[in-house]
């Protein structure tokens, strides 16, 4: 028995669908953010938020070979900007490194008590007695043109699914470790 499925017949599903682009994306009006030069290959497994919700809404139905020209608004991207989201601590809430300095526009990684939150926040300026730390992330606020083309479309398999992916919000063990965290509001 063939338990094989036609790739080319395969119409990407919301849920648990693997899929491969060849893709470019710009800012619409601006610059290119990714395959410039040209166009990069990104592969994920739908359902699961590894990529924007506007870029895979539009995928949905479409099959393996289909070439895509398509913009997703900044709320189905990474959010309409949001200035309740600039905050200015003081410069005591912060325990960098040894040899760290905060400058405007470094990156500070961030943990959270819920998983809707941002991984990293940008610094947007070292004042004196603060620093004003930025939780929108750089593209908020942006439109995304995307020119695509599908390079593979399957129901995926286990192997294409990382077990991390799955974890209850109960299971605490670590999927990472970064090299060097800065934590806001921890004595050190």
């Amino acid at each position: 028995m063939d338990c094989s499925v036609d790739n080319q017949a395969y119409e990407i599903a919301a849920s648990g669908a693997y899929v491969k682009i060849r893709y470019k994306v710009k800012i619409v009006g601006g610059p290119v953010l990714k395959g410039a030069e040209q166009m990069e290959i990104m592969d994920f497994v739908t359902g699961y938020k590894h990529v924007i919700p506007g870029l895979e809404k539009r995928l949905v139905g479409a099959m393996q070979g289909q070439k895509m020209v398509f913009d997703v608004p900044a709320e189905e991207a990474f959010g309409k900007r949001d200035d309740s989201l600039v905050f200015v601590k003081d410069k005591k809430e912060f325990h960098f490194p040894p040899g760290y300095e905060p400058y405007p526009g470094m990156e500070i990684s961030v943990i959270l008590n819920d998983d809707e939150g941002p991984d990293s926040v940008r610094i947007k300026d070292v004042r004196e007695d603060g620093i004003v730390i930025d939780f929108n992330h750089n593209l908020a606020g942006f439109d995304l043109a995307y020119e695509l083309e599908i390079i593979e479309a399957r129901p995926s398999r286990s192997s294409d699914v990382c077990a991390e992916w799955d974890r209850k919000p109960e299971d605490d063990s670590p999927c990472s470790c970064a090299p060097q965290e800065i934590v806001l509001g921890k004595d050190a």
